[in-house]
């Protein structure tokens, strides 16, 4: 009779760590930011900072000048333009952001457009001022819509906060080119 309950224990105790191991999350989704989901022209709260989308648009072609010297830079995709206006509330601070498609692929912010005037690569937000900033991606055109704009305080936002916007009204068609002028 102990032998059975001994081995009864022992089969219980077995398929419970069993079960356990099959529902435990794995390590990349236990260390994730915070998500906190924005419904579309709603502020966003994370943990250091404030941030809306506030507009969106879509363009085959981007105008900008740096250092002096006229870039004009065309896609085989669209040149996506979120506009954001944010507000840093506990130090000053860069953002970081990426677009997730409708696929569920991250799209980060385009190389090519890097130093456009009011450029998010490059704008440092303070505590107490709402600024905006433009943040400028490449991408498959069928990849914006039911995409959303991810907004993070840094490169390693582990255990910390990310803003998951939803975009505003999407516009109808595409402009042929969009010049940023400082």
């Amino acid at each position: 009779m102990i032998r059975a309950a001994s081995i009864v224990t022992l089969l219980s105790g077995g398929a419970l760590l069993g079960a356990m191991m099959q529902t435990a999350p794995d390590y990349n989704s236990v260390i994730q930011p915070f998500r906190s989901h924005v419904a579309a022209g709603e502020m966003g709260e994370a943990r250091s900072f404030r941030a809306s989308f506030t507009t969106i648009r879509l363009t085959d072609r981007i105008a900008f000048s740096r250092y002096g010297s006229d870039l004009v830079r065309d896609t085989g995709g669209v040149f996506l333009i979120a506009e954001i206006e944010a507000e840093a509330t506990i130090a000053s601070q860069r953002l970081h952001a990426y677009w997730r498609g409708t696929s569920g692929r991250n799209y980060a912010l385009s190389w090519r457009a890097r130093d456009v005037p009011d450029g998010l690569d490059s704008r440092w937000f303070q505590p107490g001022l709402t600024d905006r900033g433009i943040a400028i991606f490449e991408l498959p055109p069928d990849e914006v819509t039911g995409g959303e704009l991810v907004l993070t305080n840094s490169f390693t936002a582990i255990l910390d906060s990310a803003l998951h916007l939803a975009p505003p009204n999407l516009p109808d068609d595409r402009q042929p080119l969009i010049r940023f002028d400082p």
